[in-house]
């Protein structure tokens, strides 16, 4: 098993423990010929954001609460050495999520190959709530103006996604 197809396994191994019953994400995969995944659908449940749709009439954009999203994470072949592809599925208005195909979500400028894939599913949450944002380098510029002239909304949900260990005592 080569260096990488470690890393995917465990992976892998991680992201069934971590979200597995999970309330908010929902992951499922794509089984490739070595049936270690590559390529991963997260859907996040219940937590909110915004999406935002052009008023024809007047050319304005009006803004809208959404509670449901899917992303989809590509492990190409440089992974881990160069970070993740990560696509957004469904609508959201966001800095760092580009509005026009492919959608893609920057999940910033360094990647550490040491960052793991559940630590990109749990930025991913933050970043749809607008708990994590920059307007400073933004994929989408007409987002990041709006995220500045409303900063005092945000961000739009509070959830932590993390879920605490559970302790169990023994007796």
């Amino acid at each position: 098993m080569t260096p990488r197809e470690r890393r995917l396994k465990s992976d892998f191994e991680k992201l069934k423990a971590e979200f597995f019953g999970h309330p908010y994400v929902k992951v499922t995969y794509e089984i490739n010929d070595e049936i270690i995944p590559e390529r991963y659908f997260v859907n996040y449940s219940g937590i909110k954001s915004v999406n935002s749709k052009r008023n024809d009439d007047e050319g304005k954009r009006t803004i809208e609460y959404i509670n449901e999203h899917k992303i989809e994470i590509n492990l190409h072949n440089e992974y881990p050495k160069i970070k993740p592809q990560c696509f957004m599925l469904t609508g959201i208005f966001h800095p760092n999520i580009r509005l026009a195909h492919p959608h893609d979500i920057c999940i910033g400028d360094y990647w550490a190959p040491g960052e793991t894939i559940v630590d990109v599913i749990y930025q991913i949450g933050d970043m749809i709530q607008y708990l994590n944002y920059n307007v400073n380098n933004p994929l989408n510029g007409i987002a990041a103006k709006w995220a500045k002239e409303n900063s005092e909304i945000l961000p739009i949900d509070k959830i932590d996604l993390r879920q605490p260990e559970i302790d169990i005592e023994l007796k």
